[in-house]
């Protein structure tokens, strides 16, 4: 059964509890829901107003969802009061329905401002199938680019299209080779990126007399950034492509994606075995497993 995004969060719950001595700046769960980063504020000064900043965005994040509904991407900028704002949407993957995507965007982009208050100048929000950011300059900072987080995606996501009529499940003995095919197959997909879409996918099925393990992998980027950027950022995000044993899930394998303020990398695993296999099922609680980097100080 699809988990729906409440439940997506409250998993996202159970590891973005924040260690103790770690600074403010980090990742968490909003209250409306989506993975939320806000970066601390600077000092403010007659030349750093949080509320004429505010002032800028908000007019952006709120035309934001219908300019980007259409082709799942938009990034706008303003400059008033002496203030310049930048506001980036992406919605995931490459079926969304504009409606569908304005609705998430919307959504996300009242989150991210109730969130993060009025004076941070840099911000994120990712749902389990949009992101919106925002910053002062258009330019990712250090920061921003060094962020990588896991998020464990709904049930009904968790089996490979090519299998999706099979009986597939996550075949914990073969643990180790699915996450070594992940790995290379988000490499080719990562390698196959080009503009303007800023979108590749690639598969693979390895078989034997007795199991079948099938991965799909989906790598994305924002639209106003060079193919070379682009292939840079996922190539990082690659090395986090890893998952717990115990996030695989009976009813089809494990669906999870590494996400990033400039590029989204979903992972699809799943193995599918004969008949005389069939009662080899092994079933694991569902949980949500975070890179400790993402939330600690940088």
């Amino acid at each position: 059964m699809a988990l729906s995004p409440t439940s997506w969060l409250l998993l996202s719950l159970l590891a973005a509890t924040p260690a103790p001595g770690t600074c403010e700046e980090r990742a968490r769960i909003a209250e409306a829901g989506g993975l939320l980063h806000c970066y601390q504020p600077p000092a403010l000064t007659n030349a750093t107003n949080g509320t004429a900043f505010r002032a800028t965005l908000l007019p952006l994040l709120r035309s934001l969802p219908s300019t980007a509904a259409r082709t799942g991407f938009a990034s706008l900028h303003s400059a008033a009061r002496g203030e310049r704002a930048f506001a980036r949407g992406l919605c995931f993957g490459n079926s969304t329905a504009p409606s569908e995507c304005a609705r998430c965007l919307s959504a996300a982009a009242g989150n991210l401002t109730a969130g993060c208050g009025a004076t941070s100048l840099r911000a994120g929000i990712w749902s389990d199938r949009c992101f919106v950011g925002y910053a002062d300059t258009n330019t990712t900072s250090p920061r921003e680019d060094a962020f990588r987080a896991r998020v464990l995606l709904p049930g009904n996501d968790a089996v490979p299209r090519s299998v999706a009529s099979t009986k597939s499940f996550y075949y914990a003995h073969q643990h180790d080779v699915l996450v070594a095919m992940a790995k290379d197959v988000a490499r080719r997909a990562a390698a196959n990126i080009s503009g303007p879409r800023m979108l590749a996918t690639a598969e693979e099925t390895n078989s034997n007399s007795a199991v079948s393990r099938t991965v799909h992998v989906l790598a994305q980027c924002g639209r106003d950034r060079t193919a070379a950027d682009c292939v840079r950022c996922l190539k990082d995000s690659v090395q986090a492509v890893h998952w717990d044993l115990d996030a695989a899930r009976g009813d089809g394998g494990v669906a999870a994606a590494v996400v990033g303020f400039d590029c989204y990398l979903r992972f699809e695993v799943s193995t599918a075995v004969g008949d005389n296999y069939a009662t080899n099922r092994f079933v694991f609680r569902e949980l949500y497993y975070w890179r400790p980097s993402c939330w600690i100080c940088w």
